[in-house]
């Protein structure tokens, strides 16, 4: 799978409200986060949106997560942590470890924190509008401003808090996605 999010070197003038994927915009509240447990060959990346499944072991075990399909009905963000990180890096720690269980923030009505994900190549969102997540091959997990059997599925509640941005001097780029609260 490609990369939904290129690192490039930090910028030498930060700027405000500007995000890494898979980080809280805002956290008011209480974290509902959750534990999502993967395959060891599924490769993701902070940020990605993913499919989640229950695991048998009741609602307050965690989730078992995969990729986005046409089919996928419960989403989580993997969020930025250090999970499994044993030391270091000399650079950007881009993904969890592979055989590591990940932090998910679950896409569900009681959460309301802004967090911002990877945006799908080509794509312009604009703040306010609806939020879809990518179903198209190389792109599975990043947001997108339409639907479509084999391009996008409905987050619905979701909306664009930002317009796209970069981070870094990669070509990553990212927004913050917002539950529509009313």
């Amino acid at each position: 799978m490609a990369r939904l999010f290129t690192y490039g070197d930090i910028k030498t003038v930060p700027k405000q409200n500007v995000w890494l994927a898979g980080v809280f915009s805002t956290a008011h509240g209480v974290n509902l986060n959750k534990t999502g447990y993967k395959a060891p060959t599924l490769a993701v990346e902070y940020g990605e949106i993913v499919e989640l499944t229950q695991n048998g072991l009741g609602a307050n075990a965690g989730y078992n997560i995969d990729r986005v399909a046409s089919d996928s009905t419960s989403f989580g963000v993997i969020l930025r942590t250090t999970d499994g990180q044993i030391n270091l890096e000399e650079d950007w720690i881009e993904a969890p470890r592979s055989r590591t269980a990940v932090s998910i923030y679950p896409l569900a009505d009681v959460n309301n924190f802004m967090v911002a994900v990877p945006v799908e190549s080509g794509q312009t969102p604009t703040v306010g509008g609806a939020v879809y997540v990518s179903v198209d091959n190389d792109s599975e997990g990043a947001v997108r401003t339409s639907a479509g059997t084999s391009e996008g599925i409905a987050l619905t509640g979701w909306t664009f808090a930002t317009t796209k941005y970069r981070p870094t001097k990669g070509a990553g780029e990212c927004v913050v996605i917002q539950r529509t609260l009313g």
